[in-house]
Order: structure tokens, then sequence, then C-alpha cells
């Protein structure tokens, strides 16, 4: 995540405030940053502060661009005094030019400082990047005022909540949310996760418990995996989405910014562009949704499955049948093994509900309705889902249609000066070779400007069906791993003897736990917001 923006707008003191003070960045010098450095945030991100640009030293202009290049997410920093002319080129140098509105964040630092009325910073933000309907995500903190709060106090509270830096963490979170990058860094928890799963089966104290453990783990694996390659297989079919939309939006504005001197023929030549940027868009999106059901429809075919494997396993009849005592009171609940070698054991009743853990096991068999007929196939869940992502992306999927686009493009090129300009466009109005490099420059401006305003529907598309399929898979698939997690705790729990391996993989199974729960937006206990993950 790349800090950028001109001299001594505050980045290194947002670093210091983002990470709750952990890292010390120079901030006494005028032009503090005279070089790139990466400072890691919570193991997971890698905060990158650059040079201040338009400081006029070509040297730090260009270290900033090479982090740049290399960024996964950018945070464009300027101070309540906001725009020149440098920083609004260079605002617009990254978002239309180099096409990173996408993931880009404008924070607007010092806000202590001065007050502004509702929505003057906004239409700043706005008039700088020169677009007509494409908006950048504005967050307004003031970094001293938290690290005040930090130090404690009866005004503690008030002073973080006026510094609005959770308020730019958890626009952070959304953002990489809607573009996959959370779902690529909370992977390695849910690993850590997994192998504790697995690694607990070795430490169980009977043949029972080892087998349900293991059976459960792979259960909760086969979901995560599955899940992942959803995502992973998302990703490349984005990108292609919007690469395939980028040919086609780049061929419409340059249609449009050459557009013939006669302004009657320069209109009907720009709505003939239109027309067939519209069909062909529509084609792109058509297609990016029969990838997306091919994708859903592939992956949990795989699913069903691993979990029929898992569900036909040998060892599921130790558990519905398992050896030792049997309780006449309670027959499918079974005590511990009452021999010497197991005596320790023998003192702790274990009380788990076997049949019912085999059932969860068991229920991989329904995915599809496997072993239960084809006529139950139609309500079994992975059917359910699939049916339920083919509506979303199939009838209804038409997200061009619904931004209307025709009507933006028109207005974005009425506004970018293509139409207007077309019959006044000729270098012979040109006083002097200067002037004709700026008109050079501006024409080049507004062909970045209107390929980011059709790109950021693309990118809207994009993001809202990230969300879409998430709302559709999501809540099954994570009831599912609740109930494995359930499971897997009330046999742990049954187990009163373990070892301190098995408790410290508990604790470290729990960490993982709270850290996917903060990262999923679950609102954390005081003292945990700076976790980002």
């Amino acid at each position: 995540m790349v800090l950028t923006g001109q001299y001594s707008s505050g980045k290194s003191s947002l670093i210091k405030a983002l990470t709750d003070g952990a890292v010390q960045p120079d901030i006494d010098a005028d032009i503090a940053t005279g070089e790139v450095t990466e400072y890691e945030w919570d193991g997971a991100v890698v905060l990158v502060d650059t040079p201040g640009v338009q400081s006029g030293l070509r040297s730090h202009d260009e270290l900033a661009m090479d982090a740049i290049g290399n960024a996964d997410f950018i945070l464009f920093v300027v101070t309540v005094n906001l725009f020149d002319d440098a920083s609004r080129d260079f605002l617009r140098r990254l978002a239309n030019g180099l096409q990173m509105h996408g993931q880009m964040i404008v924070v607007i630092t010092q806000t202590s400082k001065r007050s502004a009325a509702d929505g003057v910073r906004e239409q700043a933000v706005q008039d700088a990047l020169g677009t007509v309907t494409y908006r950048l995500p504005i967050v307004e903190v003031d970094s001293v005022d938290y690290m005040r709060g930090l130090e404690g106090g009866k005004n503690a509270d008030a002073f973080k909540q006026r510094s609005r830096i959770d308020d730019l963490r958890a626009t952070i979170n959304r953002i990489s949310a809607e573009r996959g990058n959370l779902a690529r860094l909370r992977q390695p928890l849910h690993l850590v996760r997994q192998l504790c799963d697995e690694a607990q089966a070795l430490f169980a104290q009977d043949n029972t418990s080892r087998a349900a453990l293991a059976l459960l783990a792979s259960q909760a694996r086969a979901i995560s995996q599955r899940r992942f390659m959803l995502d992973q297989s998302f990703a490349r079919i984005d990108a292609e989405f919007k690469r395939d939309c980028l040919v086609d939006v780049v061929g419409f504005v340059d249609t449009a910014s050459m557009l013939p001197d006669d302004e009657g023929q320069g209109r009907t030549v720009l709505e003939a562009a239109e027309a067939r940027l519209i069909e062909s868009l529509e084609r792109h999106a058509t297609e990016f949704a029969e990838r997306i059901n091919q994708l859903a429809d592939s992956e949990f075919d795989t699913l069903s499955e691993e979990l029929l494997e898992i569900g036909e396993s040998n060892r599921l009849d130790l558990l519905l049948r398992p050896s030792g005592a049997v309780s006449l009171d309670a027959p499918d609940r079974v005590r511990a093994d009452t021999s010497a070698t197991s005596s320790q054991a023998a003192r702790a009743a274990i009380a788990v509900d076997w049949q019912k853990i085999g059932d969860l096991i068991k229920r991989g068999q329904g995915w599809w309705g496997a072993g239960e007929g084809l006529q139950q196939a139609s309500g079994s869940l992975g059917h359910t889902l699939v049916k339920d992502v083919g509506h979303t992306f199939g009838y209804k999927f038409k997200p061009w249609q619904a931004l209307k686009i025709a009507d933006k493009i028109g207005k974005a090129a009425k506004v970018g000066g293509f139409v207007i300009s077309a019959g006044t466009a000729g270098y012979e109005v040109w006083k002097n070779e200067r002037e004709a490099r700026a008109a050079q420059v501006q024409s080049e401006r507004q062909h970045s400007a209107l390929v980011t305003e059709i790109m950021g529907h693309a990118d809207t598309i994009a993001s809202d069906a990230r969300h879409e399929l998430a709302t559709i898979i999501d809540p099954p698939l994570d009831k599912l791993l609740d109930e494995i997690r359930v499971s897997q705790e009330q046999i742990l729990n049954a187990e009163r003897t373990r070892t301190s391996t098995a408790g410290e993989l508990r604790a470290i199974a729990a960490e993982a736990d709270r850290l996917l729960s903060l990262s999923a937006g679950v609102a954390p206990a005081q003292g945990e917001g700076d976790d980002v993950e």
C-alpha cells in the first residue's frame, strides 16, 4: 500500500497513526522523506512511504513513480489546503492516465486545522479529477489527533473519533474486499486454521476422537480450498473482463477525439461508434456472467465429490459404532476406555453426541443429493447455490443497461470537449508551437478522462459481481464451517486431559479466527481497531 502525494502532505505522520505508533518515520525535516521506505503492518500489509512529488527534485518524482508502479493499493495524501496545479495534474495522471482509479483513496490530512462546509472538499477532489461521474473514495483524517488519543486521558476517545483514522481503515478494508485483495490476505489465516484442525487429531486420547477430528478437518479443508479457488479464478475472470472492455473503450475514445470537422457528420460518426461500444460492452458482460456460472458449477461439483468421499470414509463407522464402554442410560454416548493405559482419560467421562457428528460428516453425501436419489438433488445445497448463481448472473445480469451507459458516454464526451470542439480543432488556429503542445497535452488528458469515465463503470460491475457472488455462497458455507467448528470444540472439550501442545494449537486457531472475524467486518474489541488483514 503506497502513500504518495506532494511533500509535507503528512504521509509519514499517517503511517505512524495507522500503525498506532509502532512505526516512527522521520517527520522533522521540511522534505522529510527522500527515499522509498517499506514498513510492515501487522504482518499482512506493507506500507510504502515515498518522497513527495513536485518538490523540485526529479529523483524524488522518479522514486515515487517506481513505487506506485508496484502498488496493490494507493493512498493519495493531500492536506486541507487541497490542490495546486501540480498536485491536481499528479492526481489526474494516476487516476486517469495510469488507470489506477480502482485502487486509490484520497486522504485529506490535518483536518483539525481548518474546517470546511459539507461537500466542499469532495467537490474539490472531483474538480481536480476532471471527470463527470466517476468518484474516488475520500477520507478526511488528522493523524496528530489520533496520536494524542493514544496517549490516553479523559478525551482520548474523542480525539480518536475526531481523527477518523478508523474510518480510513474501514475504507481500506471495504475496497480491498471489493477488489479481492482482502481474500488473498485472509488465505494464510485460513491455512493456519486448517493446519491447527488437522494437527489436533494427533493429540486426541482415543481412536474415535481422532477419527472424528480428522474427518471434520477434511471437511473444513475442502470447503476452504474451494472457496479460495473460487476467489482466485474470479480474480482472473475479473481481469480479463476489464481488459476486453478497455480495448473497446480506448477504440471508442480514439474515434471520439478525431471526429470530422463537419459537426453534423461528426455527431453521426460519434453515435455509430457509441452504438458499437455499447454492443461490445454488453457482450463482454454476458461472457463475464457465463464464466462466473461455469466457475461456480465446476468448483461446487468438485466440492461435492470431496465431501461425498469424506462422508463415505471407513473411519465414519468408528463414530457411528464407537468402541468402549457403552452407557445404557445414553446409548449414543460413550465413556472413556477404563484400561490401565487410559486411566487419566477414564476420570473424565466423554459426553459427545457421536451420532450428530456422524450426521454432519455424512451431510456431504447430500450436497448434490448423492446417495439420496435424483429426486433429492433439486433441493440439495450445492444445486441451490449453483441455481442462485445462475439466476443472478444470467437473467438479472444486465449491468451496462442498468447504468444507462449510452447516456453516460454522451455526457462525458460532450464535457470532454470532443463534440463541441470537433469543427475547430485544426492546428492552424494555434499561434505558436507552445500553444500547439499545450493543446495536445489537453487533448491527451481529455482522452484519459473519458476512458476513466467508462472504465470506472466496468470496475463497479466487477466489484458488484464479486459482492453478489459472495452474498450467495458465503452464508451457507459459513454455516457449515461453524457447525464443524462447534463439533470440533465439543470433542476437544470432552477430553479434559490434553497435552500442552494441543492447548497451544487451540490458542493459535482461536487467534486465526479472531483475525478472520476482524477482517470480515466484525466490530473489534477495544484496542483492536488497528488490525487490518
